[in-house]
């Protein structure tokens, strides 16, 4: 009878650790996921490029044609987009020309580095001389003061050559030592093909540069607010001064003025500056913006031509309107990637809700690219840190990363994460997901244990009543017979 006891204890036992077993796994256990139908193999992939190239940032594999471009073909031009600092065009910028006036940005930009606009600059009978009797001026006369501000509207609005000289001797103490300095951050700032030998631009055959170190130039001195402003202004009125009545000026730049007369008003642009020799021809550094992009053209040694109405046209003006327009119409700035849209799915187990879960770029990728770029050029590179994923997941979670790429350039990375979250089953969350818990098996295992120890504990109990009643006819038989037996001796007595 005690043996039966222990026995269903023993059994009361087992079956309690079968139901604990896989709480316990999910502690313990560390056996990966069994393969399962929900894998990554059944998510479509992006087909791979045949030549993968790396390249960051966008690049123009052949500029166009420039008779596609330009009616009168100039010297040298350059097209850049600033934001990515991108080359789309460029046609001899390497070549050696001369500057002409252009030669005032680098005057401008040193100003602005090392004076202040409310300096007070007196004009020297030196900065005066040796000036071509034809060229540009602001009438400037000599002990006449005025602030190196209103003196920077001279030069680069007026153009006026004897300005520079006086701004030339208020930085460096001489011209020459200005020229100097004009040369040597040339030099600090890339410039390889540039000889500076006088502030202003006149020609001299030792004064050349290039489109492509002029780009340079004017870059650098883009990043000065008070550059932009002034090299962007129509029309400007000096105040008076202790020898002169106030001035009015006006932009030599066509692009800027806006007048019934003047046929090459460009509303995109803004400033830079434009320059003429004889021997340079018409020069101009403009920039543009169509707000997607903003660009900056460099020209030189644009022709100057008589029109049908026998005007003379400096053909700086229409080309660098023309070379603009060519740009805008066949680049832009697009967004090739959004954050907005899932690009990919990851498989998702230990949850019922979910079978998968959609994946979305957490950067957007935008980007110079062709205007009419096509959708299936884009390729995205989609790697994910798994095949599976378990729930429970939050949104947000990062689960892969993307690279983007455009006929084998790559444009942008971005890391992938989960749009939505998914939950946990109840099940799940009692069980080790990456063992016993993970298939349907372990529940049929726990049905046969149950099943066993329930036959055991029937067994035990219908073995106690067996053996109660076997007692109870032993019993019985016993009575019965001492019974039988009385009965004997009392008949013998």
């Amino acid at each position: 009878m005690k043996d039966h006891k222990y026995l269903c204890l023993f059994l009361t036992l087992v079956l309690l650790f079968s139901f604990l077993l896989p709480a316990s796994a999910a502690e313990t256990g560390s056996a990966d996921l069994p393969p399962t139908e929900e894998t990554s193999d059944d998510i479509p992939k992006e087909e791979i490029l045949e030549e993968d190239i790396v390249i960051d940032g966008f690049s123009v594999a052949q500029y166009a044609d420039p008779t596609d471009i330009f009616k009168d073909e100039p010297h040298a031009a350059m097209v850049i987009e600033l934001s990515s600092d991108t080359v789309l065009f460029a046609l001899d910028a390497h070549e050696q020309n001369y500057p002409a006036s252009l030669t005032k940005i680098m005057t401008c930009y040193l100003a602005l580095t090392y004076g202040n606009l409310d300096d007070v600059l007196t004009v020297s009978p030196e900065a005066l001389q040796n000036l071509h009797e034809s060229g540009s001026t602001a009438d400037l006369l000599e002990g006449e003061q005025m602030t190196l501000e209103n003196m920077l509207y001279c030069t680069m609005v007026a153009s006026a050559n004897e300005a520079c000289n006086v701004i030339a001797e208020h930085i460096s103490g001489s011209v020459e030592a200005f020229v100097d300095l004009m040369n040597r951050t040339a030099r600090e700032l890339g410039c390889i093909g540039t000889n500076f030998v006088n502030p202003h631009g006149l020609h001299d055959p030792d004064h050349y540069t290039t489109a492509y170190d002029m780009s340079l130039i004017v870059k650098a001195a883009l990043k000065n607010k008070d550059f932009r402003t002034i090299t962007n202004t129509p029309t400007y009125t000096v105040p008076a001064t202790n020898l002169s009545e106030e001035r009015k000026l006006t932009s030599t730049n066509m692009l800027l003025v806006d007048t019934a007369s003047n046929n090459y008003r460009y509303t995109k642009a803004a400033g830079v500056k434009t320059g003429f020799t004889t021997p340079a021809q018409c020069c101009l550094v403009s920039t543009a913006d169509d707000g997607n992009m903003e660009l900056l053209s460099v020209m030189l040694g644009a022709p100057i031509k008589e029109d049908e109405n026998g005007n003379w046209v400096r053909r700086s003006f229409p080309e660098t309107i023309n070379l603009f327009e060519y740009i805008f119409e066949h680049y832009s700035i697009s967004t090739v990637m959004s954050t907005l849209y899932p690009i990919a799915e990851v498989a998702v187990t230990q949850s019922e809700s979910s079978r998968t879960v959609a994946l979305a770029p957490t950067q957007e990728v935008r980007t110079l690219i062709d205007a009419d770029y096509s959708a299936d050029d884009i390729y995205l590179d989609i790697q994910l840190n798994s095949n599976t994923v378990e729930a429970p997941i939050e949104a947000g979670d990062v689960l892969g990363s993307v690279t983007v790429s455009y006929k084998g350039m790559v444009l942008g990375h971005s890391d992938l994460a989960a749009i939505t979250s998914v939950s946990q089953t109840a099940s799940s969350s009692r069980v080790d997901p990456r063992g016993i818990g993970s298939g349907a098996w372990w529940k049929w295992l726990l049905g046969i244990l149950f099943l066993g120890v329930l036959l055991l504990v029937l067994y035990v109990v219908w073995m106690q009543i067996y053996d109660r009643r076997a007692r109870r006819r032993k019993i019985e038989a016993r009575r019965r017979a001492m019974e039988r037996a009385r009965r004997e001796q009392w008949y013998r007595d």
